[in-house]
């Protein structure tokens, strides 16, 4: 008999968008037509099926044997640079916080998080990063995924959990470099986008049963866990976007859709 080997993961999120659209019984979370008639059956648990996924192809992947290979993953910097030709409101607006914390000489922002480079050879992860984090505290860091017209909340949502599992999965095989980022006690996990991202569906229980799940799957490795949609205030969804003094301060007026 002529023994086969199973290939590599093509991304350490494989497969993820297939398992939650499954789970739901919907065509694909990308869809915003999926979000109009939502039903979470009780007996799933999105940010479970998530991890489970993203911890198969870690083992299958093999990652534990590369997290070594890039020393930027977790990394805690500000990266303000943009091309010219990049003219995507996520980033634009992104960059532009992270040119504001640069020039006032904050270091509690960071940008474009790398979280998987190098960690399955020949996958398609190295460009894979958290939009935004913010350190609120002694072990307290909030990680963002922003969002002003592309997209859905629930593939927001969806991309925000694969990142929280490669965390909880760095943090339980650790690079030598143990970036800070690792050993928080508390990561609130954060949508940010403006209020019309939102505004057609309703998405209280959708939020619910994701703060739950990261809730539970956080308790069993000893971390805290939260989710939830924040709206960006008005002055930062507009194409001409304020000073930088100005940014900063618009980013602390944002507020939560709903109270979880």
């Amino acid at each position: 008999m002529i023994e086969t080997t199973a290939p590599l993961p093509s991304s350490l999120l494989h497969g993820v968008e297939a398992a939650i659209s499954d789970a739901l019984g919907i065509a694909n979370v990308r869809h915003g037509s999926a979000l109009h008639s939502l039903k979470i059956p009780d007996d799933v648990d999105l940010a479970a099926t998530v991890y489970e996924t993203i911890a198969a192809n870690w083992l299958a992947g093999d990652a534990d044997a590369n997290k070594d290979r890039s020393r930027q993953n977790w990394r805690w910097t500000l990266q303000p640079q943009i091309g010219a030709e990049n003219r995507s409101p996520e980033v634009v607006l992104e960059r532009a916080i992270a040119s504001a914390c640069a020039a006032a000489g904050r270091t509690d922002w960071t940008n474009q998080i790398p979280v998987a480079s190098g960690l399955i050879l020949g996958a398609s992860d190295g460009r894979r990063a958290i939009d935004l984090g913010q350190r609120r505290g002694e072990g307290h860091y909030e990680l963002i995924e922003l969002k002003i017209a592309s997209d859905t909340p629930l593939f927001a949502a969806v991309e925000l959990l694969g990142y929280a599992s490669l965390w909880l999965l760095a943090r339980k095989y650790p690079p030598v470099t143990k970036p800070a980022l690792l050993a928080a006690e508390r990561v609130d996990l954060r949508v940010l986008a403006p209020s019309a991202f939102y505004t057609t569906f309703d998405l209280r229980g959708l939020e619910y049963r994701l703060h739950e799940g990261v809730q539970r799957l956080g308790g069993c490795q000893g971390v805290r866990l939260s989710f939830a949609f924040d709206v960006l205030p008005l002055t930062l969804t507009t194409n001409v976007l304020p000073d930088g003094e100005n940014v900063l301060f618009g980013l602390e007026q944002r507020t939560a859709l709903h109270r979880v």
